[in-house]
């Protein structure tokens, strides 16, 4: 099961079951309808909520097992939550201003999924095309040194430093990354075993050339290409199905995401009381308040 989906789930099972449970009396246990597995003072598990609660992404049902870590932790958190309403806790601004927030973010990425599913299938033939524009890529591996810091200011001052200095010399005293120590050597590296950021660049270089900076989720690197060999195997298709698959699937919905925010901020415009907190991301569709006044 997907453990991203299960945590999203259950966090919004706290957030409906104490918003739902404010000022309700506890401790009074009905009798059981069909179909309950516990209780808990007033509150009672169904089976039916595992249906919905546990549900595999491709159909299946958890077996006893998972359901049984499930009920554990629903046992837990209803002593917990009964005992908070005890005291009074979900009176607190504090805790009603966070299980706001909780619950739209539950619903946002919820929403981004029923959104999403459809739009993000990859095609057998898909899958061939692209391995056949990129076959070549598959057959070598690729020698590649890389200098790794925190901001582009950094990244910046560390290209400078390259016109007088080796890449060797600079990555050991400069970069964070762990292979500093040895000249930011990285070894061999193939199609589908480096990040995206780096592919679109390596395969574009000489052997002995320098990148500009490349900005990725790690931070900002340089990269050095510093040689190329024949793969030691020969890659096919059945090979690297499975990875092809997945790159195209991030590929389409980083678009498809592109595509639904672009709609949804026409019907929903944006207005910022203060433009130095507007992001990047934000300016090319958002508004100011002067804007939507």
């Amino acid at each position: 099961m997907d453990i991203r989906m299960l945590k999203l789930t259950f966090t919004l099972l706290c957030v409906l079951v104490i918003a739902g449970g404010c000022g309700r009396k506890t401790g009074e246990v009905k009798k059981p309808s069909s179909g309950a597995i516990c209780a808990v003072g007033s509150d009672t598990l169904f089976e039916g909520d595992l249906k919905y609660l546990l549900l595999e992404g491709n159909g299946m049902v958890p077996g006893l097992e998972e359901k049984k870590r499930y009920i554990d932790r629903w046992v837990t958190t209803e002593i917990l939550y009964q005992e908070a309403l005890k005291r009074g806790v979900a009176s607190d601004p504090r805790i009603r201003a966070r299980l706001n927030e909780l619950e739209h973010q539950f619903l946002a990425d919820h929403m981004l999924f029923l959104a999403l599913r459809e739009r993000i299938k990859v095609t057998e033939e898909e899958i061939r095309r692209y391995f056949k524009e990129h076959e070549k890529e598959y057959m070598y591996e690729y020698r590649v040194s890389h200098i790794l810091v925190n901001t582009l200011e950094e990244a910046q001052k560390v290209k400078e430093l390259l016109k007088k200095r080796s890449f060797a010399w600079v990555a050991n005293r400069y970069s964070v990354d762990p292979m500093a120590r040895r000249g930011g050597d990285l070894g061999y590296l193939t199609k589908g075993n480096m990040i995206p950021e780096f592919e679109a660049v390596v395969f574009k270089m000489k052997p002995g050339e320098v990148s500009d900076i490349v900005k990725s989720d790690f931070g900002y690197h340089i990269i050095k290409l510093v040689g190329m060999r024949k793969a030691l195997a020969r890659v096919t298709l059945d090979d690297v199905r499975e990875q092809i698959m997945n790159e195209l699937l991030v590929e389409k919905r980083k678009k498809a995401f592109s595509e639904l925010m672009d709609s949804l901020r026409a019907v929903y415009p944006v207005s910022f009381f203060d433009d130095s907190y507007m992001s990047e991301e934000v300016e090319s569709t958002g508004t100011t308040l002067e804007d939507s006044m």
